[in-house]
């Protein structure tokens, strides 16, 4: 009877445990999530950005764009890196959502236009625009989703 209460008990710390640590992943992905959420939803609001965004996205337009504003989103786009880097942001999340417009700064000369493109402090912005370079969001398949 004693063997019998304690492999109850034993069963009852197993399920206890792997409840906890499924637990623990879907509070992750529920971080994750709102981490990407936030992100998003700074870059749609941010002004500075959303300029420098407008200006790589139409290259006819007459917009002004400050070196500083260009700076912010450097800083943002290096921002996505490191939590790429860390693990807190999953690379093709980041890579779809934000990639775009590094992609299309590194090959712009309006976006280039009072940078230094060799200056030191990009090196993790190129560092960004390096990995999305080799994104191929069409290859994303039905087996690799996009999952946070």
């Amino acid at each position: 009877m004693t063997n019998f209460i304690e492999a109850i008990g034993g069963l009852i710390g197993i399920l206890a445990f792997v409840k906890g640590i499924l637990e623990f992943v879907e509070l992750n992905r529920i971080s994750r999530y709102e981490k990407f959420h936030e992100m998003s939803k700074r870059f749609d609001e941010n002004e500075s950005i959303q300029k420098v965004c407008e200006l790589l996205h139409d290259s006819s337009s007459s917009i002004l764009v400050t070196k500083q504003e260009k700076e912010v989103f450097i800083c943002f786009l290096e921002e996505i890196y490191f939590m790429i880097m860390s693990g807190i942001m999953k690379k093709e999340i980041a890579l779809y959502t934000f990639g775009y417009y590094a992609r299309e700064a590194m090959h712009s000369q309006r976006f280039w236009h009072d940078l230094d493109r060799g200056e030191e402090y990009y090196t993790v912005f190129h560092k960004f625009c390096r990995m999305i370079s080799v994104f191929e969001p069409s290859k994303l398949g039905v087996k690799e989703t996009l999952k946070y």
